[in-house]
């Protein structure tokens, strides 16, 4: 069965949909099979990824459809079940029904096992939908600005998720998105945050006017501008989230062929290794320089990845990070 996470938070304007949009997209590059659920009236989830559906989940709870037959392709391993304002009509409906708070969750069940990971788009309110949504999550991420409001907001949040699922187990994640790091006042409270809630609170999505570009376009961050700041800081997310789904490292590239007369008995290396065979090479970053083995904030090995075509270095103990796209650098 696929793990099923839930984009919510009880304030909108935050990042939700972008957050959606751009981490199921890296998932999907990275090769896992992604379905999305869109339980927001607004829409808003088909229209940035440039998608027109022909069915919407409004037919799937309300009219009895086969939700099989309602799902739209968006991108290779990209599907989605998408939402229009005829779920505002929908959810007194299902609120009659004794099983109101499992409809959702019952009407995945059919296609649960096609896909690794099925992500619910929920809105800014604390709706009949949204409190199916996290009836149905195994895993619950939380974007929030990091401004006082929003954190006042996310605090009720966590309890929301105590009274639903029982315990706070679910929470997998807090995203801090639009951060400023140039504002006092962004960089005190993610520390604070960071203190609250520790290792739940991951590495903030900066503030990037593509991000708000590319979903008016109808297309992810990595086809938009795969060199910004914001492609960048979702494909560390989707790195980070898959380690703590287990959802498996990204599919290994094959092995480059031996040229017509190369001697196959020899081995095939990329480059010439231009360090000690006793030593991991550092970093090679997309202007060509060099990345050290180890932290330059605090000392500690750099942990790597290759993430939606970014080379990323990151340190788990102080939260550093490099990243730079593997065929060029970044803007």
């Amino acid at each position: 069965m696929g793990r099923i996470v839930a984009v919510t938070n009880l304030k909108g304007g935050i990042g939700k949909t972008t957050t959606v949009v751009n981490l199921s997209a890296g998932l999907a590059l990275r090769g896992s099979r992604v379905l999305l659920i869109d339980v927001d009236a607004q829409g808003n989830l088909a229209m940035a990824l440039g998608v027109k559906p022909r069915r919407t989940l409004y037919e799937v709870l309300v009219d009895g459809a086969a939700i099989a037959d309602c799902i739209s392709s968006a991108r290779p391993n990209l599907d989605i079940v998408a939402a229009n304002e005829s779920l505002l009509t929908a959810q007194p409906e299902i609120a009659r029904r004794p099983d109101w708070a499992r409809v959702l969750e019952k009407a995945l069940m059919p296609v649960r096992s096609r896909y690794d990971v099925i992500i619910i788009d929920c809105g800014g309110s604390l709706t009949v939908l949204n409190l199916n949504a996290l009836n149905a999550a195994t895993d619950v991420l939380v974007p929030t600005t990091v401004e006082p409001f929003s954190l006042k907001g996310l605090e009720m949040l966590v309890q929301q998720i105590r009274r639903v699922k029982g315990s706070q187990g679910a929470l997998r994640a807090i995203l801090p998105t639009m951060y400023d790091s140039r504002l006092r006042q962004s960089v005190d409270l993610l520390e604070s945050l960071r203190t609250r809630y520790g290792d739940l609170v991951l590495s903030p999505i900066r503030v990037n006017v593509r991000l708000s570009e590319c979903s008016a376009q109808g297309k992810t961050i990595y086809e938009y501008d795969p060199r910004s700041r914001g492609a960048m800081d979702y494909a560390l997310l989707v790195e980070r989230l898959s380690e703590r789904m287990s959802l498996g490292p990204a599919p290994p590239k094959p092995a480059p062929k031996p040229a017509p007369h190369q001697d196959i008995s020899a081995p095939i290396l990329s480059q010439p290794p231009p360090f000690a065979a006793s030593a991991e090479p550092p970093v090679v970053t997309g202007a060509g320089s060099m990345l050290s083995l180890n932290c330059p904030n605090c000392g500690r090995p750099l942990q790597r990845a290759m993430v939606a075509g970014y080379r990323v270095a990151y340190c788990d103990h102080c939260k550093y990070r490099h990243q730079d796209l593997a065929a060029g650098g970044r803007r």
